[in-house]
This record gives structure tokens, sequence and C-alpha cells, in this order.
């Protein structure tokens, strides 16, 4: 396990930190990867942060209509998964 770790640390070098639009996802990707331990669940977090980033610098029209579907079944998961 702490071998995928240091791989998935060793990438963030790569992760271009001045554009928020791209920083924030990647950042709350491997936060949630980490904590949750859940690869798919870093994903959609994601989806949901880079959707969240978008609208908050009014690029809507950057998102492509397939990332709005994906971060709406990824919150409709989410929910689901609270209830059960």
């Amino acid at each position: 396990m702490g071998l995928v770790g240091i791989l998935m640390t060793a990438s963030f070098k790569d992760i271009n930190w001045d554009d928020l639009s791209e920083a924030i996802p990647a950042f709350f990707t491997g936060i949630f990867m980490s904590f949750c331990y859940s690869i798919s669940d870093g994903i959609a977090a994601g989806f949901i942060f880079y959707c969240i980033v978008k609208i908050c610098r009014k690029q809507i029209k950057d998102i492509h209509p397939i990332v709005w579907g994906c971060t709406a079944l990824f919150i409709i998961n989410f929910a689901l998964l609270s209830f059960i």
C-alpha cells in the first residue's frame, strides 16, 4: 500500500499548481483517495471540485457535457450511499 502512495504523490510534481482550475481538483482527488482509501471516491471528488472551480470562475462553458453527467452521477452516488 505504501508503494502506491509514493507513486501517486510522485506525480504531484507534474501538476500546474499555478492554475487553480487544475490544482484544486487534483489536490482534493489526492486527499480523498488517501483519506477514504478509495480511488473511485477520489476521482469523484476531482470531478465535483473541477465543476465547482469552473462555476466559481465563471467558466461554465468550458465544462464538457460528459463531465456534467459524470459529476451528477457521482453526487447521486454519494447521496444514495449516505442513506444506506
